[in-house]
């Protein structure tokens, strides 16, 4: 019998580091990185300080490529996953090439969402989880002096400080849904409120119901409150996981794909770890999801332990846990602003 075959799908934080365990912990064994991304793995919440220069383009990627080939672990960058067959666990990549596995990590992460309202208004507002968004933000913020931020999840607080920081004039359109995983009240809002007015962000009363480019640096953001004018709108309302592809697998998605306490789907050897799992709570007897780098990398590491053949369980103290909405969180991500 041959070595095994372990990949992992995704290749941020919880990726990595479940690629790293199991070399360290199967040092016999093929491990495969697959990521739809073409860039390498880098920290996101970095990205508001290389907006703001505060951090260059090598600072924000954490692991060089010749980790990779130093470890013996095949990273395969662009490489989007079309289907996930668990029974006869095979992965089928977009351009219809075949991957048989042993085991599987799921460590896809998020993507920007974008509250179904406003979704007519998307290609007009800029988002921020990539390398690629924010070389976009640095090449339009050459040519506008002010931007709106509308939203209110914990990056929209970096982007704005970022702004601040270069100079720009800053409006802030907050959006209740977007403070999550924080509890969101009129005294956090009052309290949010004060914080960027003391900072010289004009904090725009109302709901968001219109946006109209009138070019491509002048754009009219209206209120149920006011009108007023920017040369860029930012949409930061949180992430949703990036499982979309999942879809038909067999996988149980919720918000995010479940797991048990030990991060395994219910599948034999194919666990999910980061922003892309629900994670069960015994005590709680309840589903809890993972935000920040910091929690990625754990989970990850739990996932590739126990894939390796441990029995690790992802212990988190009720009281550590948000909830709001009907989901609880367990986050340190803001900590780190």
């Amino acid at each position: 019998m041959g070595a095994r075959h372990l990949v992992v799908i995704g290749n941020g934080p919880a990726g990595k580091e479940a690629a790293a365990v199991l070399r360290d912990k199967e040092p016999e064994s093929r491990i495969t990185i697959i990521s739809k991304d073409h860039e390498g793995q880098y920290r996101p919440n970095f990205l508001p300080d290389y907006i703001s220069g505060r951090k260059s383009l090598e600072q924000l990627y954490a692991t060089p490529f010749r980790f990779y080939q130093d470890q013996e672990i095949k990273l395969r960058l662009g490489q989007p996953v079309a289907v996930l067959d668990l029974e006869e666990r095979r992965i089928i990549l977009d351009h219809k090439e075949v991957i048989r596995f042993d085991g599987l990590v799921i460590a896809v992460g998020g993507r920007p969402r974008i509250p179904e309202p406003l979704l007519v208004f998307q290609d007009l507002m800029y988002t921020l989880k990539t390398v690629q968004d924010a070389n976009s933000w640095i090449d339009r913020l050459a040519s506008v002096d002010s931007v709106v931020i509308v939203g209110g999840d914990l990056t929209s607080f970096a982007i704005t400080r970022a702004l601040l920081q270069l100079g720009k004039r800053v409006g802030f359109v907050f959006s209740e849904e977007a403070f999550w995983p924080q509890r969101c009240n009129d005294q956090i809002l009052r309290a949010a409120a004060a914080k960027l007015a003391a900072r010289g962000v004009e904090v725009v009363p109302g709901r968001l119901k219109r946006i109209v480019r009138h070019s491509e640096t002048r754009f009219e953001i209206m209120t149920d409150c006011r009108h007023l004018e920017a040369g860029l709108v930012g949409a930061f309302f949180g992430l949703v996981p990036d499982v979309r592809f999942l879809a038909g697998s067999g996988l149980q998605i919720e918000r995010g794909i479940l797991v048990d306490e030990y991060l395994n789907t219910g599948f034999e050897g194919v666990y999910a770890a980061g922003d892309c799992a629900q994670v069960y709570h015994p005590e709680l007897r309840d589903y809890w999801v993972s935000i920040g780098y910091d929690n990625a990398l754990r989970l990850g590491r739990i996932a590739a332990s126990n894939l390796a053949g441990g029995r690790e369980e992802t212990t988190v103290p009720p009281e550590s846990l948000f909830c709001d909405q009907g989901v609880r969180a367990n986050t340190s991500w803001w900590l780190e602003f």
